[in-house]
């Protein structure tokens, strides 16, 4: 009937209307949500490093250093190396595999939940390379750090606001692994990267 008609079209064509109309207000709410507002509208997905700051692990630190080492990286390494950067251990969403992320490059593990999911029967695997991730950040041992670029056919090692952020001892007393990357500079690897506080190394044959 005309009646029961017009009130069928009026909420169908309202509901069309809403459907609408979150597509044009979700694309401009998309468009404002950015890390930073100053970051210029671009289709490269790297701009807003550039302009953005991150906090982590008790520091805060500018994301321009990690841009510059990962443009670097795009334009400088050839095939498929695996590089190591600060685990993604326990923890989700996060600036963890920033290099993996944006280079394409394979790393030693992924974020760990997503990991998980992805590779169910390998799930204590993913656990247990984190742990030898950080590991091998903290640890001082020279033979440790070798047995793991062996293990895990490392080609560069990452050493950046981030690792520092996270490896960093709280407490002086404690033994500082990340002093074994200046330590042995030239003979496990060679510098090849700096900018700012960011080193990238190399490994060397």
């Amino acid at each position: 009937r005309l009646r029961w008609r017009t009130i069928y079209q009026t909420g169908l064509y309202s509901l069309l209307a809403c459907a609408f109309l979150f597509t044009i207000t979700a694309t401009t709410d998309k468009m404002s949500d950015r890390m930073t507002r100053t970051t210029p509208r671009t289709l490269d997905g790297m701009t807003f490093m550039e302009y953005s700051a991150y906090a982590d692990y008790g520091h805060d630190f500018s994301l321009d250093e990690d841009y510059h080492a990962i443009r670097w990286m795009q334009d400088n390494v050839q095939g498929s190396p695996v590089i190591v950067e600060a685990a993604p251990a326990g923890v989700q969403y996060r600036w963890h595999s920033r290099f993996t992320t944006y280079t394409g490059l394979p790393g030693v593990v992924g974020w760990q939940y997503h990991q998980q999911q992805q590779r169910g029967l390998f799930s204590e695997q993913v656990i247990q390379r984190g742990i030898e991730m950080d590991t091998f950040y903290t640890s001082p041992d020279k033979e440790a750090a070798m047995n793991f670029i062996s293990k895990y056919d490392v080609r560069y090692i990452i050493v950046g606001q981030l690792e520092l952020a996270k490896y960093t001892p709280v407490d002086p007393i404690l033994p500082n692994g990340l002093l074994k990357f200046d330590e042995f500079n030239g003979v496990l690897w060679k510098e090849v990267y700096r900018y700012g506080k960011t080193i990238i190394y190399e490994v060397l044959p």
